[in-house]
């Protein structure tokens, strides 16, 4: 029981004193010890903002009067709850699924749903996964870096591209890096995009930071062409550079000047953001792709494509995101989403890079569905450039352990 019980309270919301009674046994059962019951939201809350000890875990009802399940989910939201959550009803599996979906959304970290009655050993199964839910960003979003301290970071090119191995699932060769951008300060430790890239767009600093990233890595090919390593690295592109008319001509201009291959680069854009207009980024990307540039459409799924601007659009790559990998191994939904994603791809004759393959399953699923690539923590985290020379000659003995 020491995997899945931790000295955290537990929450349990049921309009019905019985299901609170019998859920609060078996939670008891379970070794758990501070259980706390609410028979409506705001007596949940209440507990939530006053309990002495955090509130780990909450296990709720969705179809309760008054105030529903689905609300207390916005409210938990609200608070920014950053325990795990099991949903338990008597409604209907998609219901269920659709309420996890939501709650996800909401940046919640749900462990899963279930029906009633309640079962030990589900309720056991979800809890083994304390801790190891992927939230919507990844983790919890971090406070935006100043705009004068990105622009210092900018300027001084402080900012360092990490690369991502990605695999080619046939061969198990590598065949090519994502450049993923990384600020290392002084000051604040590692900071993530996630931290600096919103306040890039907002701020009229993207092109410049781009640029940056397009520089060291155009460095970094050749430092790595030097050691005999030929590797194509993909970099992100934002739609802010995809309406500016002369971002393919400086792009094949900047790397000229290094005496680059544009052959060797992979540029990607992410799709959710791709699809808000199409004419004005279709024109620049019709124009990388006529300058031998490789486009890739990242985080595919989670946009509002449709089929025939998928048809439309000139890209050789597909990145399946990492919900849908990771989804479904549980979720049938999510399952049918992605072999539909790579049907679409296939029938479309583009490549299929699998984002998020953390396990061994994940990489047979994906192998399985008829995907090209993988890229994710079960072969490599991001790392330096000067590291991957060192990854690449050792990649063949860690495939191997990989792959018993």
């Amino acid at each position: 029981m020491k995997s899945i019980v931790s000295n955290q309270s537990v929450l349990v919301v049921d309009d019905e004193p019985f299901v609170l009674e019998t859920t609060a046994f078996i939670l008891r059962r379970l070794g758990f010890k501070a259980i706390f019951t609410a028979e409506n939201v705001p007596d949940a809350l209440a507990i939530l903002e006053g309990s002495d000890t955090p509130i780990g875990l909450v296990l709720s009802d969705l179809n309760m009067p008054d105030v529903d399940g689905v609300e207390l989910l916005r409210l938990f939201a609200e608070r920014a709850y950053e325990g795990d959550i099991v949903l338990f009803s008597g409604e209907d599996s998609r219901t269920l699924s659709m309420a996890e979906s939501l709650a996800k959304a909401r940046n919640l970290s749900v462990l899963g749903s279930v029906s009633k009655p309640l079962k030990v050993d589900e309720l056991t199964v979800l809890l083994a996964k304390r801790g190891k839910v992927l939230r919507k960003n990844g983790h919890v979003t971090p406070d935006l870096v100043p705009v004068d301290e990105l622009v210092a970071a900018i300027e001084a090119e402080e900012l360092e591209p990490w690369y991502q191995p990605k695999i080619d699932i046939a061969s198990k060769r590598v065949v090519g890096v994502e450049a993923l951008v990384r600020w290392p300060s002084k000051e604040k430790g590692m900071v993530f995009p996630d931290a600096f890239i919103p306040v890039a767009e907002e701020n009229g600093l993207i092109d410049a930071l781009t640029f940056l990233v397009i520089k060291k890595a155009a460095d970094m090919q050749a430092h790595w062409q030097k050691q005999g390593l030929s590797l194509k690295i993909a970099i992100n592109v934002s739609m802010d550079s995809l309406y500016d008319l002369t971002f393919p001509e400086r792009v094949v201009s900047y790397l000229e000047k290094h005496r680059v291959d544009p052959t060797g680069f992979q540029l990607e854009v992410t799709e959710s953001r791709l699809m808000d207009d199409l004419v004005g980024p279709l024109d620049i990307l019709l124009r990388l792709r006529l300058k031998r540039f490789s486009l890739s459409i990242d985080d595919f799924g989670t946009g509002h494509s449709n089929l025939t601007q998928l048809r439309d659009l000139p890209f050789d790559e597909i990145k399946l995101d990492r919900s849908f990998v990771q989804g479904a191994a549980e979720d049938e939904r999510a399952k049918s989403l992605l072999e539909s994603s790579v049907d679409i791809a296939k029938k479309l004759d583009m490549e299929i890079v699998s984002e998020g393959v953390e396990t061994l399953e994940d990489w047979q699923r994906v192998e399985m569905l008829g995907c090209d690539q993988v890229q994710g923590y079960f072969v490599s985290r991001p790392l330096p450039g000067d590291d991957i020379p060192a990854w690449v000659e050792g990649w063949p003995k860690l495939c191997e352990t990989l792959f018993p």
